[in-house]
């Protein structure tokens, strides 16, 4: 009876000191988490959720939480209180919406770490990390692409040269890439047209299935959606019509590659921002304690930070003449040898006088 005892003890003793290890190795991890106002956009804040889960692969020492904070921004600023009271050794968001209650309770908690994986302003704050990505790099090729498509031999395209841009609101960050999208357009044909609109937010999908199905219907075959989840709208104009858009964001044609390829192949490209890969390396820069807290970094095709999708649907659908166009386009950003202009050095009387040059 008494050997039982001790042999029980000593499990005991061992189960403990398991359990104990267990807690210190989970205590040991660095923790980081991402607050978004909703998953399955099936664009920008998907593409942030893909980057947490690239951490979750490759740093095995780091335990990730996605925290949804709605789309009433009167909430916001709470999630953020509450977050740094948790005490995750990182906190990430995103956008100019959200950062003015990041950076509020960025300043309020100086020992809390925050990284802003999207915005085109440093915050001027020693303890957040922002990124930006050269957002008309991405229109210009995208405008490019558009160009080439309209008046080519491709299957939906037509004589006209015309094509179309659909922006979630009239802003500089969605001005941006419309401008670099008009002179990309431009560099292909001087003389294009480009119909300009705008659903006025970034949920609304019927509204941008409509705006785009009046493009459509007025000689548009090629739209490039930058409306965030109501870019789907646009999407779906697109295949109801048998037409042509261009994706943003993430390599929206992929979404549809396995549940509607018909779909899918309307998509000829996607502009894409490098998030999740840019999400993983600061991270990892953050645990490592090598982020330079406090400044701010932009991100364009020469640093791989920007880029157009070149899955299948691209190389089934684009002609030669499309490709070479793009393939030239690429070097001439990889050798700094374009100046594209931008929707941050202009206001709005500059910004609506563009648009009216290309108007049909």
């Amino acid at each position: 009876m008494k050997k039982t005892l001790i042999v029980l003890l000593a499990m005991v003793l061992c189960i403990a000191g398991i359990t104990g290890c267990s807690k210190k190795e989970e205590e040991k991890k660095y923790t980081a988490a991402l607050l978004i106002p909703y998953q399955g956009d099936q664009s920008f804040y998907d593409l942030a959720v893909e980057g947490m889960k690239l951490v979750d692969t490759n740093l095995s020492d780091v335990s990730t939480k996605i925290i949804e904070i709605g789309t009433d921004d009167s909430k916001w600023k709470s999630y953020f209180i509450d977050a740094a009271e948790e005490g995750y050794d990182v906190i990430l968001s995103c956008n100019w919406q959200i950062a003015p209650y990041m950076n509020e309770v960025a300043a309020e908690y100086p020992d809390q770490k925050f990284i802003n994986f999207d915005i085109e302003d440093a915050a001027g704050l020693d303890n957040v990390y922002s990124m930006f990505y050269s957002t008309n790099e991405i229109g210009y090729l995208c405008g490019v692409v558009a160009a080439a498509t309209t008046t080519s031999d491709m299957e939906l395209a037509d004589e006209n040269a015309t094509i179309g841009f659909i922006g979630g609101m009239d802003i500089p960050g969605i001005n941006d890439f419309m401008v670099g999208y008009v002179e990309g357009a431009k560099s292909v044909n001087p003389d294009i047209k480009v119909a300009v609109s705008y659903v006025g937010g970034f949920q609304d999908v019927a509204t941008a299935k409509e705006i785009a199905l009046n493009q459509y219907k007025t000689g548009v075959d090629v739209i490039f959606a930058c409306a965030g989840n109501a870019g789907n709208g646009v999407i779906d104009a697109a295949n109801e019509l048998n037409k042509y858009v261009i994706g943003v964001d993430s390599d929206q044609a992929l979404l549809y590659a396995e549940t509607d390829e018909a779909k899918a192949q309307k998509i000829i490209t996607s502009g894409y921002k490098t998030i999740d890969k840019t999400i993983l390396t600061s991270v990892t820069a953050a645990k490592e304690g090598t982020l330079s807290w406090g400044t701010h970094v932009q991100f364009g095709f020469k640093e791989d930070g920007i880029g157009i999708a070149k899955n299948k649907f691209y190389e089934a659908a684009a002609t030669d003449n499309v490709k070479a166009a793009v393939d030239s386009a690429e070097k001439a950003l990889k050798d700094g040898a374009l100046t594209i202009s931008s929707a941050f050095d202009m206001d709005d009387t500059a910004i609506s006088k563009f648009r009216e040059t290309v108007q049909p």
